[in-house]
């Protein structure tokens, strides 16, 4: 699915594998809010601020086969502390990890990070959902509508799984201290969904000790972050990145990427076919007879030796 954000996200994906980043001791910040809080500004903020890499859902698609079964290990509850370590420990640039897939399994990676401080990015429950299903879930609907549009991505995708199989699966997860999972909270409608987000942030502050939580919305800045984490507030205004555009433009691309592959362009090879029969009859019979040649030439010299 990469290849059909918009170009600011895979520009700013390149920029992250060409920039030289500091070397990392191992993840120092924890993300444990939920999709569409924030975590996109976030992720920015976390990368200037440490001059490392902050680990995002995007990661996923432009990674590799591992970045994929790490998360569908950590679905079968197979991780273990030293299994994120070694995880982490090859991509030695990244501090920080923010939104799902990683901060559905915040409490497993607070454990192999003992020291790191843990963020929960939030905002208003009650917007919540309208946010999501506007943006996020929309792939999903997609998908419903189309069904070739799964086969579009696996043909995109090679990895077997693919990010979208995982994605499916890490959404049917139900989490510490909630009642049913993400892909229900949004079937759900506003009500159950606003249950889901209010249960999800009752967890983390409930299971994060007080000195290592910091629950701040994008909206205040870099105040609170810095002071949380212990370093100096950039003079730049605290990024505000909202990616709905881009997974608009996602959609549109799959869209249209995928009416082309499944319904123009069959039908057009079927009538250019029938247009032109004789002269694809002609080139058939022509390709024909020469493989008849070569295999008559190779079956007379076989039978020389």
């Amino acid at each position: 699915m990469f290849h059909f954000f918009d170009t600011d996200h895979r520009q700013a994906l390149s920029k992250d594998k060409q920039t030289n980043y500091n070397q990392s001791e191992g993840i120092k910040v924890i993300g444990a809010g939920l999709p569409r809080t924030g975590t996109l500004s976030l992720k920015t903020a976390l990368t200037q601020l440490y001059s490392g890499k902050c680990y995002h859902g995007v990661d996923v698609f432009a990674g590799d086969q591992e970045d994929v079964d790490v998360w569908m290990k950590a679905a079968r509850r197979e991780m273990k502390p030293e299994d994120w370590r070694e995880y982490f420990g090859k991509k030695s640039t990244y501090v920080a990890g923010v939104d799902f897939p990683f901060s559905l399994f915040y409490k497993d990676i607070m454990a192999a990070y003992p020291d790191a401080k843990v963020v929960l990015s939030t905002r208003d429950s009650s917007t919540w959902f309208h946010s999501v299903y506007n943006s996020v879930y929309q792939i999903d609907i997609l998908m419903k509508d189309y069904p070739t549009i799964p086969l579009l991505l696996g043909m995109l995708d090679r990895r077997k799984p693919a990010a979208m199989e995982m994605f499916k699966i890490i959404g049917e997860i139900i989490p510490s201290g909630g009642e049913v999972c993400f892909r229900e909270a949004m079937e759900g409608g506003p009500n159950v969904a606003e249950k889901f987000f209010t249960d999800w942030e009752a967890e983390v502050r409930r299971s994060v000790p007080s000195d290592r939580l910091l629950v701040a919305s994008a909206k205040e800045g870099w105040a609170p972050l810095c002071k949380f984490v212990g370093l100096p507030a950039p003079e730049n205004d605290y990024p505000r990145v909202n990616d709905r555009a881009s997974i608009k433009m996602l959609l549109w691309n799959l869209w249209i990427i995928n009416g082309l592959v499944f319904y123009v362009l069959p039908p057009s090879i079927a009538v250019a076919g029938y247009v032109y029969r004789s002269e694809i009859a002609l080139v058939v019979q022509t390709l024909g007879q020469t493989v008849l040649a070569w295999t008559d030439l190779i079956m007379d010299k076989l039978f020389k030796q």
